[in-house]
């Protein structure tokens, strides 16, 4: 049994309780915009098993255009050629299935966002000051890559004139986390309370972190790297940022270590390798060393340290 938009009925709990109760299997699906997945499982009493959708990955993306992406194909060098034309669209409109078949896909994703902004968040949360939180995930969407704290982002608004406290800020922050626009990705170093006000925002796909920015690729590829690791480890994906370290992501469950560079050249002695070999020293966790590129494709060691280049694409369907 299928219940969509289960929002809309009142008393729909007590029905999908009976059904599971008689061991019928009940889907029920609902809209941000009324109310929150997290306030579904309330109702249902522990009788649940969550499931999130979100908008493709590579694979599912390739799969969905009838792509071949088996081993034989990604050696060939028209394999190759056809995946890497697929990546360009892929990294710059993302994944939502629906927009695979429109022309105008910058149009169809802004009409997603505004969903996202003025519906899931701002008509949900009785949000009068919708300027505000535009222009909150504006400056998001900009310190994608770096950190940033809440005081950060209140200071950064104040110089441009929205006035809007630091509590509404912590408010507005968390719905857009709340309805999947934005997820957090911490430090493995920090304190808890570090952890909790200082990460790293990324957008959930890189469609719509590229409507705020202009030719900026170097924060397209991070993003859709955090996401497509976000998505598979949750919280157990981190960044590295402590003495002598700064590391683009660590997966703890894995070991993996891995640096972000749209580009490399003379690698063995720029700052991603470095920080890998200082990672290889001080955490015992880490096992495997790699810096994902645009492209760019080898292996390196150094000091003893075997490092994997991998081109985003590969990575991906690897992944």
């Amino acid at each position: 049994m299928f219940l969509d938009e289960i929002q809309n009925f009142e008393g729909w709990e007590k029905f999908a309780r009976r059904m599971a109760d008689s061991k019928e299997h009940t889907f029920i699906t609902g809209s941000n915009a009324k109310m929150l997945s997290a306030e579904i499982e309330n109702r249902l009493g522990g009788r649940y098993h969550t499931k999130y959708v979100t908008p493709f990955n590579f694979r599912e993306f390739l799969k969905a255009k009838d792509m071949d992406y088996s081993d034989k194909t990604i050696h060939t060098t028209k394999g190759i050629g056809k995946i890497k034309r697929e990546m360009e669209s892929y990294f710059y409109f993302g994944g939502f299935p629906e927009n695979i078949g429109y022309k105008n896909k910058r149009e169809y994703i802004s009409s997603i966002y505004q969903k996202i902004l003025l519906g899931d968040i701002a008509a949900r949360n009785g949000i009068r000051n919708t300027n505000g939180l535009r222009l909150l995930m504006k400056k998001i969407a900009e310190s994608v890559k770096d950190e940033v704290s809440y005081s950060k982002l209140h200071n950064t608004l104040k110089t441009i004139g929205v006035s809007i406290s630091k509590d509404i800020v912590i408010d507005y922050v968390g719905y857009a986390r709340q309805s999947f626009l934005i997820f957090a990705i911490r430090n493995y170093f920090s304190k808890f309370v570090d952890k909790e006000t200082t990460p790293k925002y990324y957008f959930s796909d890189n469609g719509l972190l590229n409507l705020f920015l202009n030719k900026e690729e170097p924060r397209l590829l991070e993003n859709l790297i955090a996401f497509n690791l976000w998505n598979k480890h949750k919280d157990n994906v981190y960044y590295l940022k402590g003495q002598n370290i700064d590391a683009d992501f660590f997966v703890e469950e894995s070991g993996e270590v891995i640096q972000v560079a749209y580009s490399v050249s003379n690698i063995s002695s720029d700052k991603e390798t470095r920080t890998l070999l200082e990672a290889a020293k001080t955490i015992k966790e880490a096992k495997r060393f790699i810096i994902i590129t645009y492209e760019e494709e080898k292996e390196i060691t150094v000091d003893g340290v075997k490092i994997e280049v991998i081109p985003v694409w590969k990575w991906l369907i690897k992944n």
